[in-house]
């Protein structure tokens, strides 16, 4: 049985070091340390974490794989066939890249997007493909040659989670065949065109504020994008006002930023038409829908935000 160490943190890493465990040697888990999450910042594992303990392998929490420890950690392992990164989180330095194989598993149809956020950045960019990349690694950000790809469609109304779970079902599909193909001489890398390049940032919580000025389509692509993090966020009575659920509608020729009602329904003028609300949450409050909203702030119709 092919031997693998594994590097990951989020969701979608967890569903594939599941997968893995079926058909590799998993040596040893690499992930992100524990971290204060939620409202009491609670010290909290990664999802990776947890799931690897059920494995009964080592798990190694470095804050800095820089830092001499880590590779030595690494290097006294069982030689690896391979290292799998899928959505680690942190740069793999070329000491650590240079004691296995290191194959990744990228979101997005390289040299597409690379980056920290390509699921994202695709549904920003109004994409209707994108895909799954499984690629070598380099010193370069996702910068390695090709194995596979394949690539699935991006339907109008796909927020992050849809087309994260879609994805993370397609590279369950692709990665055992792609790493014991690769390994057993079956398929050859093929080099990226580097020219095609484009890249994509790590997202901040600044990154979810609303320019009204903006076409409407755009905002709700921004809602779709951030529905996990960090939202899509405005201001009203001097708070920070988080819409949780919302549509596109056509109706237009209303000021940027200003709150209407048309019958039951409440909008915000946007370029090119206007954001229809169904869910807000005020910071310090609870989600409510939009109608629950407005009995509570009956002066938030009419209100510019």
């Amino acid at each position: 049985m092919k031997k693998i160490v594994f590097f990951g943190t989020s969701e979608f890493s967890k569903e594939i070091l599941k997968t893995l465990k079926e058909s590799f040697e998993i040596l040893a888990v690499v992930t992100q340390p524990d971290r204060p999450v939620g409202r009491k910042q609670e010290i909290t594992e990664s999802v990776v974490s947890k799931e690897a303990r059920s494995l009964n392998v080592p798990i190694f929490k470095p804050e800095n794989l820089k830092e001499p420890y880590a590779f030595n950690e690494l290097k006294a392992l069982p030689k690896a066939d391979a290292f799998l990164v899928v959505a680690y989180g942190h740069i793999i330095p070329k000491g650590i890249l240079d004691l296995a194989t290191p194959i990744n598993i990228h979101g997005s149809l390289l040299p597409k997007f690379r980056g920290a956020s390509p699921i994202q950045s695709a549904i920003l960019s109004g994409e209707t493909e994108t895909g799954i990349t499984i690629m070598l690694m380099d010193e370069k950000m996702d910068h390695g040659p090709i194995l596979k790809m394949e690539s699935v469609k991006i339907q109008p109304e796909d927020t992050f989670k849809e087309l994260e779970q879609k994805l993370c079902s397609l590279a369950k599909e692709m990665i055992v065949p792609t790493i014991n193909g690769f390994l057993e001489g079956k398929l050859k890398p093929i080099a990226q065109n580097h020219s095609e390049a484009s890249f994509c940032q790590t997202i901040t919580k600044e990154d979810g504020k609303i320019d009204w000025n903006t076409d409407v389509k755009d905002i709700y692509n921004k809602y779709r994008a951030f529905i996990q993090w960090p939202g899509i966020w405005s201001s009203f009575d001097s708070k920070i006002l988080k819409i949780k659920k919302c549509l596109v509608s056509e109706i237009k020729d209303i000021e940027p930023g200003m709150v209407f009602k048309q019958g039951e329904k409440i909008f915000v003028g946007c370029t090119n038409g206007s954001l229809e609300l169904l869910e807000l949450q005020l910071e310090g409050k609870n989600p409510t829908t939009i109608l629950d909203f407005v009995r509570g702030y009956p002066k938030f119709v009419n209100t510019k935000l």
